[in-house]
């Protein structure tokens, strides 16, 4: 019996996968940006996360994962499967960056690797309103802190779904950044609509 569940919900998530293939999310920059500073948005396979820089001192990663497979590593497949097709407890994380603001000297700093990152102009006004909630958040509990990922964590009151994961929060935050965002993100395929916002990372070119 045990298989016979084990083959339903591989077939279940094969479907799902397949159904989903074509899902993409495109972003677009606003041709106007008042008070402009960079935002950087990290492509770690599947997963996104967002870089705001309030100065160079300040550099901050925010992040969303389901609490028991991104922060505890319990990826197995039933555990895969019940944070996909069940409400499950979302795990909100941040980190402090330090060095020069280039995501190539990030990536030894982030315990989940970066295949590639985008960089996009927001509002100084915006970026600020969003790193202030984020701040307040984790000011308003004890945070834990996750070694192998090297970022403090709090339990988001969102709980994580394959119809609402770490891409459509970033999505949300992009959006709050006066950013538009057309299509899908389920799958984590986020892309700019100017290539020339891509960026190629590769840590042994960090200054």
């Amino acid at each position: 019996m045990k298989m016979q569940n084990t083959s339903k919900w591989r077939w279940m998530l094969s479907a799902v996968v397949l159904m989903l293939s074509g899902c993409a999310a495109t972003i677009i920059q606003p041709e106007e940006v008042i008070d402009p500073v960079p935002v950087y948005l990290l492509n770690q396979g599947g997963h996104n996360s967002l870089v705001l820089i309030a100065d160079e001192d300040d550099v901050q990663l925010l992040t969303v994962g389901e609490l028991l497979w991104y922060v505890d590593g319990e990826t197995g497949f039933g555990r895969s499967f019940y944070a996909l097709f069940r409400d499950t407890p979302a795990a909100l994380g941040r980190t402090r960056l330090h060095g020069p603001v280039d995501p190539n000297c990030w990536v030894v700093q982030i315990g989940l690797g970066i295949r590639n990152a985008m960089v996009f102009s927001a509002p100084r006004e915006r970026v600020d309103a969003l790193a202030g909630r984020i701040n307040k958040a984790f000011d308003e509990v004890d945070p834990y802190y996750s070694h192998p990922l090297n970022l403090e964590y709090i339990v988001d009151p969102r709980p994580y779904t394959l119809g609402y994961n770490s891409n459509h929060r970033v999505v949300e935050w992009l959006e709050s950044l006066d950013l538009e965002v057309r299509g899908n993100p389920t799958l984590g395929i986020l892309r700019p609509a100017d290539p020339e916002h891509s960026v190629e990372v590769d840590p042994r070119d960090c200054p």
